[in-house]
């Protein structure tokens, strides 16, 4: 069982290059049209930003600087954030989620992440709000999530407007220890790779943790 001390340890996958990363999305995206490229991610194009919204905040990437910043703060928007903002631009071709879940293993190379991901979405659900799972649920609300009725609690968080993720517990009674999952929707493998959706379901999971704390 994780301990609520180490959150403060866990690491997200080890990209190779997140500068080179980031350089490459954002090539790709300057040989597009911005406006054309928010619409099919479901995001607005507003004189030249455009505007991504991200749980409970808004992401806006400027076309001729290509800062990445949080519309509520202004504030730079963290690398690992930049680099999922841009992937998820890039590959939006339209299409809407199917609402047909599945586990973070299903997809390809899931499984080469899949124990990392595991301690580091699971463990920590279930440490956090395995004995109170109202606490997930008011979370969720926090972060602008749709509260399922699954579980004994469950949040669909809207990490981008075309990419969902849901979170599900059980809570622990005599018989059972607590248990939660951590599901995306069939077409995440559209937007983000598998190292992609191993940092959004986790850094989804610690955006929980803090708006239950906040």
């Amino acid at each position: 069982m994780l301990n609520i001390k180490d959150l403060s340890n866990l690491e997200l996958p080890k990209q190779e290059n997140y500068e080179q990363a980031l350089k490459i999305g954002l090539e790709i995206f300057d040989r597009r049209d911005p406006g054309r490229v928010a619409e099919k991610a479901a995001a607005r194009f507003v004189g030249r930003s455009v505007i991504i919204p991200h749980l409970d905040k808004e992401i806006i990437l400027n076309a001729d600087t290509h800062r990445f910043s949080i519309k509520e703060t202004d504030e730079e928007a963290p690398i690992w954030l930049a680099i999922l903002a841009i992937h998820y631009l890039n590959n939006a071709d339209g299409r809407q989620p199917t609402g047909k879940l599945k586990h973070f293993r299903e997809f390809k190379e899931g499984h080469f992440y899949e124990p990392a991901f595991n301690r580091q979405t699971k463990d920590v659900l279930v440490s956090i709000f395995g004995s109170d799972p109202a606490a997930l649920v008011n979370a969720g609300k926090k972060l602008h999530g749709k509260i399922l009725e699954t579980g004994d609690a469950a949040v669909e968080l809207s990490y981008f407007p075309c990419m969902p993720i849901t979170c599900i517990l059980w809570k622990e009674d005599e018989e059972f220890p607590a248990e939660a999952t951590v599901l995306f929707d069939e077409t995440a493998d559209i937007f983000f790779s598998a190292e992609d959706m191993a940092v959004a379901g986790e850094m989804s999971v610690l955006d929980l943790v803090r708006a239950s704390r906040g």
